[in-house]
């Protein structure tokens, strides 16, 4: 498993991706397999398939892709809802479970010492595909 960078910047810039409302780059930061997984979901809760074969196969209209992208990523914000996304911290994990060489990223919020220690919000699973890190899923401590 050998990629450029290191699965925390990748976590960054995915959970910043999510937070400012960048849909795109949400998308090109998620690994092939979880598009895919995306769009099954997406089909299966009423997605129109022929629409949903545009978006795998990148033939959508930036209309039809920018509906379909907001979508995905308020369903993401709300894996992170309450959480100060400029104060969290990243932490290296141990492996994923969803695919095989993924690992994990642990996202955690400090809280004040009398209260303890950090506590976790979240974490994202990655995959090295192409030679970079890609997200194959966000979970919130929901």
């Amino acid at each position: 498993m050998t990629a450029s960078g290191d699965p925390v910047v990748t976590a960054k810039a995915f959970v910043g991706a999510v937070a400012w409302g960048e849909h795109t780059t949400v998308w090109d930061l998620l690994a092939p397999d979880a598009r895919i997984a995306v769009l099954e979901l997406a089909t299966r809760r009423g997605m129109d398939p022929l629409l949903a074969a545009r978006l795998r196969e990148g033939t959508a209209g930036d209309d039809e892709r920018d509906g379909f992208l907001a979508d995905l990523l308020h369903g993401l914000q709300a894996e992170l809802v309450g959480v100060e996304v400029d104060e969290l911290r990243y932490l290296s994990g141990d492996r994923g479970t969803t695919v095989e060489d993924s690992v994990l990223v642990h996202l955690v919020a400090d809280v004040p010492a009398e209260l303890g220690d950090a506590v976790p919000v979240g974490r994202i699973e990655l995959v090295v595909t192409g030679g970079r890190w890609s997200v194959v899923r966000l979970d919130g401590a929901s």
